[in-house]
Order: C-alpha cells, then structure tokens, then sequence
C-alpha cells in the first residue's frame, strides 16, 4: 500500500498548513510538504509543469486549492502519481460566461488590488474566508494565521497563476484515481466546482464535508486523515 504523500499548499500559505494533518496521520502516513514558489511571471503552465518533475511514481499527490490545481496541471504536464488527493479543488478559480462555480471577476480584480496595495489587511480578509461556514472556524483562525506566507514578494506571482489557470479541457485527460475532499460551505472554491470535477475526471470520487468551510485539513484534521488512510487502503497493488 503506498503510504508517501507529498501534499502541496494553498495561495497565501506555506507547508505549516499540513501541520494540523500531519499530527492527525500519526505513524500511519509519510506526509512531505515542500514549500511552492511560483515562476515570476506568474504562468500556471510553466510552474505546474516545473512541479511534475518532482513526483515520482510511487507517491501520492495531495493538493489543497491552488495546490490542488498544481496537482492537476503536474498530471496534465506528464507527472504520474500513484493518485491525486485533491482538497477544496476547482478547475477554475474566476467565475466567467461559461464558468458560474467560481468567483466574481470583479470581486477577483479587487482581491488582487488589495493584495498589492494592503497586503497585510487583505489577507486578514482571507484568511476569514478560508473557515466561513465552517463548525470548528473559531479554533481554526490561529492555526491558519501561523502558516500564512510573510514573504509579500511571493504573493503577487502565485496569484497570477491562480487567477489566470483554467484545466477544464485537460481534466477528461487525468486518468489517476483521485479522492475529492470539499467542504459543504466553502466559500472560496464553491461545491459545484468540485462536483463538476467528480463529473469530468475519469477515476475521481467525491466526499462532501458537511458543516466545513475551505480548510477541511485544519479544521477536521482527523476526519480527513481516516479518509486518506481508507483512500490510500483502497489503492491497488503498484
């Protein structure tokens, strides 16, 4: 049974996002979190195809929001995981004509306005947006607070990405069992996103988190762990 996870983290944040998660696995799971930095010019497509040379085959890639878009674009760039564990996904992170299940693009154009502007004011924003509707928010707020990236210079880059990536025409191509993990309430990458990738994905399975925001990992630690554990237990023979 593969028990190597290399997890990737979220916009805004740095490897300590898995501490939470990483204490909850115990013995049972070797869990890796590299800190991820994208390319300056901010391009989805050369960062996530540098990160698909870091996955060997034996592992399993877990990503977390825009990890978990890395995670797609590694496989869609020739990376082969033994599966994908993706949390809080979405192919797309802005809403457009043919996009509902994203964010306003005007709501994006002033989030990332206030990234260069009031870094440190926005993302206290953010920050409260990742446990909205979440049942354990209030013990949670501290916890994602000490992993947030103080490194300003690292933000604007990796936001570029973010806003700029759109996989749904390379996830019919992803044929890598694959766990998806949403939470009911995730305000920043909303339910239906992750439905749609349940839909489109050829080998994926969804498990909605009922009374959980965008940080399953931080906030039902020990719930997502036993079902990466069973996930992992599921796994073929390599």
């Amino acid at each position: 049974m593969t028990k190597c996870v290399q997890a990737w983290h979220g916009w805004g944040f740095g490897p300590a996002v898995f501490d939470p998660l990483h204490s909850a696995l115990a013995d049972r799971c070797k869990l890796s979190a590299p800190a991820l930095r994208a390319p300056e010019s901010g391009n989805f497509e050369t960062w996530s195809g540098e990160l698909a040379a870091q996955i060997s085959a034996n592992e399993v890639l877990l990503g977390w929001s825009l990890g978990a878009m890395l995670a797609l674009g590694a496989v869609a760039a020739g990376a082969r995981p033994r599966a994908l564990v993706l949390i809080g996904a979405s192919p797309r992170f802005v809403a457009s004509a043919d996009w509902p299940h994203g964010l306003d693009a005007g709501t994006v154009a002033a989030f990332r306005s206030g990234v260069a502007e009031q870094p440190a004011r926005t993302l206290k924003r953010f920050l409260a947006l990742q446990t909205l509707g979440d049942s354990q928010r209030g013990a949670a707020q501290a916890l994602l607070e000490q992993s947030l990236e103080a490194d300003a210079t690292k933000l604007t880059p990796a936001l570029t990405a973010l806003i700029n990536a759109d996989l749904r025409r390379s996830v019919g191509q992803i044929r890598v069992p694959t766990l998806l993990l949403h939470g009911e309430h995730d305000a920043l990458m909303p339910l239906p996103a992750a439905t749609w990738l349940d839909d489109h994905l050829p080998d994926a399975r969804l498990v909605v988190l009922p009374q959980c925001g965008h940080a399953p990992h931080v906030t039902q630690a020990h719930r997502i762990a036993d079902a990466l554990m069973q996930f992992l237990g599921s796994l073929p023979d390599a």
